[in-house]
């Protein structure tokens, strides 16, 4: 939310391709396709992501396209995941073993019994897990096609890319001050390999 409340870390992006025609109606139904699903209690999924509105991280559904104050459209990539505490899957299996070796009357249990205790195990007990979640802002300013995600975590943002990809079917492209600095050089018709020369340069916070 540092966008939102204060100082924010980013990565910038450039969509290499033009948008497509009746673009708004299709994002409609892409982000409402690809909107943020909680985990199902009767789920063994560890993780889910998906798109929530930038100020609030429990809406899901965007009434009055709440994501689009133009020439931007503003999201935020709701990642959630639980996991379960090594000790804690350990010690319901050798609870749950030594139940059975004591039922059963055995000294030992064979390999593929104890696998199949440890992977009921797992599953039981990843269902209680309370899920961890994190969100991340994305802004995307759809007339010159720069997007900014709230991360400079390497493989978050090639999760994101592939996630926005999915979502909206436009590749992105990693943008760097470097880039900026040679683009901007370019736009006043100087020579943009001066920008090998500037020393010190910050355009921005971001990776």
């Amino acid at each position: 939310m540092g966008l939102i409340t204060g100082s924010w870390s980013f990565t910038r992006f450039q969509v290499e391709d033009s948008l497509p025609e009746d673009h708004l109606a299709l994002f409609d139904e892409r982000i409402l396709q690809y909107a943020f699903r909680p985990l199902d209690e009767t789920s063994d999924l560890e993780r889910s992501s998906g798109w929530v509105d930038i100020v609030d991280m429990f809406d899901n559904l965007f009434p009055g396209r709440s994501f689009l104050r133009p020439p931007f459209l503003s999201l935020s990539w709701r990642v959630d995941t639980r996991s379960i505490p090594s000790h804690a899957l350990k010690q319901y299996c050798m609870a749950w073993e030594n139940k059975i070796k004591e039922e059963e009357d055995l000294e030992f249990l064979s390999k593929k019994r104890r696998q199949e205790i440890r992977d009921r195990g797992h599953s039981q007990l990843l269902r209680r897990a309370i899920p961890r979640s994190k969100t991340y802002g994305m802004v995307w300013n759809l007339e010159t096609g720069l997007v900014y995600f709230g991360s400079v975590s390497e493989k978050l943002c090639d999760e994101f890319s592939e996630f926005f990809f999915i979502t909206f079917g436009l590749p992105l492209k990693n943008v760097f001050p470097y880039t900026l600095a040679q683009e901007f050089l370019e736009n006043e018709g100087m020579d943009p390999e001066m920008a090998d020369h500037i020393q010190g340069l910050h355009i921005g916070e971001d990776r």
